[in-house]
């Protein structure tokens, strides 16, 4: 009993200088509206349209400790009130001029800008936040980045499963280097029938860059190409490897801007990627405009083309903004 109030005491007395803080609070808004016209076995031919919501408080303790609390929820329109698991923003936050740690539930859109065939961008719309923890470690010529998203619990119903990541960015003048490794564990339930497979798939990319915008006048001009391999396996089977060349494009300038990528190679089996990947070529080219270029609201109002050859041409338009308080 004694260790016990003791402990407790002791816990009061450390939170007691932010307690003492007075709280701040932000507010987040989303428009979501992302219409797919995929008449192909390779992509989901849906229309995903609704509001997302996301208030919520800090406390800073200085100006590097920060703890946040809230809520993040997207009401699907024509849907249930619950139909989209609301997720919660809880976590401490340590940020300085080279080290980045965030250790909770935290909005992974601001953490990473990975290429769509490891992460598709549906998951910004339906889980937008990171469950685990990331770190970053910024100097002069580069970055380096680890992260680790806790997507499962075992139990009766649900599988184990953990998505994972590392990146680094070496920069030299208006050259870069990329590399990023991912890792997915998709493990079995605990009731006595699972027949499931345990699952791991991956992926290994190395990028060369360059970044033109100073150079051009434009905001961004930014030209990257590398390989890509990826890999799947069901064990206890041995895991099969794929390969394939990856390029990017994106161009803005003012309120216009224009995106392409490119893959050549094998199909991509990620589980988390974009699924038009999984056709093994896939060119994607983006049209779009931000007509509001406000630090507070960014949006893109765009029209995208999906070419698949030997498959068809197929096209989808976007309209999304947010609005951050």
């Amino acid at each position: 009993m004694k260790r016990s109030f003791f402990q407790i005491t002791l816990l009061f007395v450390c939170l007691l200088p932010g307690l003492a803080q007075k709280p701040s609070f932000y507010l987040g808004f989303e428009q979501i509206f992302d219409n797919r016209e995929y008449f192909t076995d390779y992509g989901y031919p849906q229309t995903i349209f609704g509001v997302r919501i996301n208030p919520g408080a800090y406390i800073s303790f200085n100006s590097k400790h920060h703890i946040y609390a809230g809520i993040n929820y997207m009401y699907e329109f024509g849907g249930s009130l619950l139909g989209v698991t609301p997720q919660i923003d809880l976590y401490y936050s340590y940020q300085s001029d080279q080290l980045d740690l965030f250790l909770g539930s935290f909005p992974r859109k601001e953490r990473m800008d990975y290429p769509l065939i490891l992460l598709t961008d549906s998951l910004d719309y339906y889980r937008p936040n990171m469950e685990g923890a990331s770190i970053r470690y910024t100097w002069s010529w580069g970055t380096v980045h680890g992260w680790v998203d806790w997507t499962g619990r075992e139990t009766e119903e649900i599988r184990e499963s953990i998505l994972a990541g590392f990146d680094a960015t070496l920069v030299a003048g208006e050259f870069y280097l990329s590399t990023i490794a991912t890792r997915y564990h998709l493990a079995r339930t605990t009731a006595s029938d699972d027949l499931n497979k345990l699952r791991d798939d991956g992926s290994l990319v190395a990028m060369l860059g360059v970044d033109l915008s100073d150079r051009f006048g434009l905001d961004q001009f930014d030209f990257s190409s590398g390989w890509v391999s990826t890999y799947q396996r069901d064990r206890p089977a041995e895991s099969v490897w794929g390969q394939g060349w990856l390029t990017q494009l994106d161009i803005r300038k003012g309120m216009f801007g224009v995106s392409e990528s490119w893959y050549q190679g094998d199909p991509s089996p990620l589980l988390y990627g974009d699924r038009l990947y999984s056709h093994g070529d896939y060119g994607r080219f983006d049209f779009y405009i931000d007509p509001f270029r406000n630090p507070r609201i960014t949006s893109k109002i765009g029209w995208s083309l999906h070419w698949l050859p030997g498959d068809g041409l197929y096209h989808s338009q976007q309209l999304l903004i947010h609005i951050s308080l």
